[in-house]
């Protein structure tokens, strides 16, 4: 079913600020629970690098993904969509979040719950959950595959549960909730998209999404912290097999 998983995504991001909302006070007295969401974030980091592996294995060109990947992080060092991106999130912080001291996430529990911190949760829960190679790589293959592959989309619908959980607690949830709007209609169009160009798209399907996978990886590794890989400048290298495999 297409959209299926953008739409259980979306629903864990709503479940999860309903539970980070329920369980900020219980988190902020007790800081050895406050650990929980990130060991369960490290655990779920581990399956998205089994994950990735396991789609980098269905290329057949191998050729083809080592050059996209190769080129396309060029071109993206080039245009340094990593520091654009930065730049971007810093510039909705500014727009949305009024400047104020230094505090931990839990800290701000301890203030007013002001409506700047609404805007914070929504910025913080947005930015993360959409900028990423889960998200992009989720909706193509979902697309590509007319809504049968949603593997990489429910993998992402439980790490941004986890995070709706964290910014929620933090912030508050109204803000992490809106959140979904932003997700669907980022995730959605890049479904839709993918599926109506589908045909065009056949010969390179399998080395679109080895490379996304590899890339995938290379996630999964930052997230436990093994590496600091700049992600985003990886991004363009997902759409050159297009190219590539006309002429390899």
């Amino acid at each position: 079913m297409p959209l299926l998983g953008t739409i259980v995504n979306c629903l864990t991001i709503l479940g999860g600020s309903i539970l980070g909302m329920l369980l900020s006070k219980l988190f902020s007295k007790h800081h050895r629970l406050a650990s929980i969401p990130d060991a369960a974030m490290k655990a779920i980091s581990v399956f998205v690098i089994f994950i990735g592996i396991k789609g980098a294995l269905e290329t057949k060109k191998t050729l083809v993904v080592l050059l996209s990947l190769v080129i396309g992080t060029v071109i993206g060092a080039i245009i340094n969509i990593d520091e654009l991106l930065e730049k971007f999130g810093s510039f909705i912080e500014r727009k949305f979040v009024r400047a104020k001291p230094q505090k931990t996430g839990f800290e701000e529990l301890d203030g007013p719950r002001e409506g700047k911190s609404i805007s914070k949760g929504f910025v913080s829960t947005t930015l993360t959950c959409c900028v990423g190679a889960l998200a992009i790589m989720g909706a193509l293959n979902s697309g590509l595959s007319g809504g049968q592959d949603q593997e990489l989309l429910y993998t992402k619908a439980i790490l941004d549960f986890i995070t709706a959980l964290v910014f929620s607690s933090a912030f508050g949830g109204i803000g992490a909730m809106l959140s979904i709007i932003p997700v669907f209609l980022y995730q959605g169009i890049i479904e839709l998209g993918a599926g109506a160009l589908s045909g065009i798209l056949t010969g390179s399907i399998n080395e679109i999404s080895a490379t996304g996978s590899i890339i995938v990886i290379a996630l999964g590794l930052n997230m436990i912290g093994a590496t600091k890989v700049k992600i985003a400048n990886m991004l363009p290298a997902i759409f050159l097999p297009i190219l590539l495999c006309l002429f390899l």
